[in-house]
């Protein structure tokens, strides 16, 4: 495990200032070995702190969570829970980021199984739709969706959201879309938008809302969609040219 300049820092205080470089092997060894465990231990209990708060957003939502919950249900204490976090908002900044990359990996994974652009999108908005269209409570991203409305105004929270958009602009630029980013960005706020609806209002797409709205964002991945087509001039607009 390689050791940073800090604790490097903190090592030469406790040895009298004696320089790291020149402490023996055994030794470094040993401070490694100590540095580790502790880090080790930090990272299980922010784990459990994480896992903690996304089975309790998933119970109150669409209420907002509270700190007291959160430190209950990981069975933990205040202490610990402001040692790592300033606050309410940064863990659910981090529930949220690691929602993100689990999320963002399961989407890949699912649109790796198609070859043709259209079904890599349809892919891409069924998998963003499913855990509140079928919600599964095993899944550790299970409660991501709830956080798609407590989390909207977070900063940063666009930068997460646009990972997952991320995913659209390689099928667009092979159905050969002019602006495959602008098309992923479109699709991205659409399946997102109507997540947080259904997450507001408490309730759960129908079958065919879940439908139209793959069917919808994957057309535009489709042959009808030719870069060269000419869309219609918003009403009470003239045309160009």
């Amino acid at each position: 495990m390689a050791t940073t300049s800090a604790q490097t820092g903190r090592a030469a205080r406790h040895t009298g200032g004696v320089d790291w470089e020149q402490m023996p092997g055994s030794v470094k060894a040993a401070v490694d070995r100590a540095l580790g465990r502790a880090q080790q231990d930090a990272i299980d209990e922010i784990e459990q702190i994480l896992d903690a708060a996304m089975r309790v957003v998933e119970r109150v939502a669409p209420a907002e969570p509270r700190v007291s919950d959160i430190v209950a249900e990981a069975g933990t204490s205040n202490q610990t829970f402001y040692r790592y976090f300033a606050g309410k908002n940064d863990l659910l900044h981090a529930v949220m980021e690691r929602g993100i990359l689990r999320t963002r990996s399961y989407l890949r994974h699912q649109m790796a199984k198609h070859a043709d652009p259209v079904d890599q999108v349809a892919a891409w908005v069924e998998g963003l739709l499913a855990p509140v269209a079928r919600p599964d409570p095993t899944r550790k991203d299970a409660a991501l969706s709830r956080l798609s409305v407590t989390g909207l105004a977070q900063p940063g929270r666009a930068v997460l959201d646009d990972q997952l958009g991320d995913l659209l602009i390689a099928p667009f630029a092979a159905a050969g879309r002019v602006h495959p980013e602008l098309d992923a960005r479109v699709v991205q706020y659409a399946v997102i938008g109507a997540l947080a609806r259904h997450v507001v209002a408490g309730t759960v797409p129908t079958e065919t809302e879940c439908r139209h709205l793959i069917e919808f964002c994957a057309a535009v991945a489709g042959p009808a969609d030719r870069p060269d087509a000419k869309a219609p001039a918003p009403t009470g607009l003239k045309a160009a040219g």
